[in-house]
């Protein structure tokens, strides 16, 4: 099984895959601005934890409660990666330049991702 962190990866290789295809049109423009606001996220979400763990540390917070604040955030991410990935995939996958082979791939991909996202 995938531990969050290897999912987010996964979804975020996943994404720059499809954006390394798609070229220059307003999808792929619309993907890479999705990334990146999925890339800030992921920071800020890092930096949320650092800072729930001083809490726990301080004993301002238990780790139980440290761990539910994060858990919905990290949740929310994954979904929105998975959701940015799959669009991604759809993209190449329409692409004529693509080989049949590779969109299997993606296909199998695309199959990891539903099955991985919470």
């Amino acid at each position: 099984m995938l531990t969050p962190r290897r999912t987010f990866a996964a979804l975020l290789a996943v994404a720059a895959l499809g954006l390394a295809a798609c070229g220059g049109d307003s999808d792929a423009e619309r993907l890479k601005d999705e990334a990146a606001d999925l890339q800030q996220r992921s920071d800020e979400l890092q930096e949320k934890a650092r800072e729930a763990a001083q809490d726990v540390q301080d004993g301002t917070k238990s780790a139980q409660e440290a761990a539910d604040e994060l858990q919905q955030d990290a949740e929310d991410l994954a979904e929105d990666a998975g959701d940015t990935a799959n669009d991604a995939i759809e993209d190449v996958k329409d692409d004529a330049a693509i080989s049949e082979e590779a969109k299997k791939q993606l296909e199998q991909a695309q199959e990891q991702l539903e099955n991985a996202t919470p």
